[in-house]
Parts: C-alpha cells; structure tokens; sequence
C-alpha cells in the first residue's frame, strides 16, 4: 500500500484532498443544501462541457480503453478491466437492494423546488446512490494512473475523474454524496484488483495481442 501510495501521488494526494474536505462538507450541511448551492452555478459553456464529459465515466470508454490496452499488454487489460467490471458490479449490487429507494436529484425536488436542468438531458429519476459514473470513472483513471509513469499523467487522470464525477452534479443526475461514494468504491475496488493482479507473474500477461503471434 505504501508503495502504490508513493507512486501514485500525483493522483492519491489530490484524491486524499477531496474525501477529507468532501467528507467535512457532508457532515458539515444536508444533501439538499450541497445540492441546490451547486446548481446555482450554470452558464450554456458548462452545460455543453458537463454534457460531454460524462461519457468519460462510461461503460463504453472502459471498454474502448480495454481494447486497446489489450495491443500493449494484458495484464494493464487485465487491471482496467477487472477494476471497472468489479466496482461497477458493487456498486449496481448497492443500487438495487440496499439504496434502492434513494431517489435522484430531479425526483427529489420535484415539486419542492425548480432545478435547473440541463436543456437535451434525459434525467433519471431512481437508483441515484451510489454514482455509477463516478465509481466507473475513478476506477477506470485511477488503474491508469497505476500502469503510467508519468506525474502529469497521473494528476490529469485525476483530474478527469473529478471532472466526471462533478458532471453528474451539475446534470443534476446525482447528489454529492452519490459521487463521494462511487469515487470510494472506484478507488477501493482497483487498488485490491492491482494488489491481486500483479502477485500474479505469469509470463502471459506481459504479452499482447501484438506479441501473441
């Protein structure tokens, strides 16, 4: 743990930042008041940037990196993979048996108050704890910040991660605490999977599909 923490700084560090401060802001004020504080923050740039950005913390881009992780080496393949389809599975566990009553941002206000919502975007309604997105998203940049050398790699996958997990908030698909949780279980699961994975030194998985043949 202290080396992965050693060599991951640049993405732990900042992370580390934000769960405590997250963690003060949850305790210090009620889901309401942090939510409705961050969407009285909004101008047509944001909507257009937030819009796009979420589909960095999607199944799809999990995929899609996976693939071509695949044509570098299998066990990176093996530590993106592996982390997502794990966290995603724990957390989609939590969403339909323990928290499935927990309603989204859209549907809790819903004749309380007037959101702002983003013009084109489909709002859900149920399943809103923990985020998806953000346990996607936090697992998926932070088991590439574990396979990339570079610092600055590792800083602007964090940053990405935060990106796509305030995008949720400002979509009003999710609360804050939604987000603190998903980013915990994404951070968690991968750091496990890449303990398990690399005690594993089979000459295989330092191979890929171009060196396979």
């Amino acid at each position: 743990m202290r080396t992965i923490f050693k060599t991951n700084f640049s993405f732990l560090f900042p992370y580390l930042i934000f769960i405590v401060f997250g963690g003060f802001l949850l305790f210090a004020d009620s889901k309401v008041n942090i939510h409705l504080a961050f969407n009285s923050f909004h101008n047509p740039f944001f909507d257009t940037f937030f819009f796009y950005m979420t589909y960095l913390g999607d199944g799809t881009m999990a995929l899609l990196i996976v693939i071509m992780l695949l044509a570098v080496k299998y066990r990176y393949a093996l530590i993106v993979g592996a982390s997502n389809i794990i966290a995603s599975l724990i957390t989609q566990i939590l969403k339909q048996t323990l928290f499935s009553d927990v309603v989204r941002p859209k549907k809790y206000f819903e004749g309380i108050h007037d959101l702002y919502l983003v013009p084109g975007v489909d709002n859900l309604l149920y399943y809103s704890f923990p985020s998806g997105h953000a346990t996607c998203a936090f697992a998926l940049y932070f088991s590439l910040s574990l396979i990339v050398k570079s610092n600055t790699l590792k800083l602007l996958f964090f940053i990405i991660a935060l990106l796509v997990g305030y995008s949720r908030i400002y979509l009003s698909q999710h609360f804050f605490g939604d987000i603190y949780a998903g980013s915990l279980i994404g951070v968690g699961t991968t750091i496990l999977v890449y303990l398990a994975i690399q005690k594993n030194q089979s000459d295989r998985l330092e191979l890929s599909l171009i060196t396979s043949f």
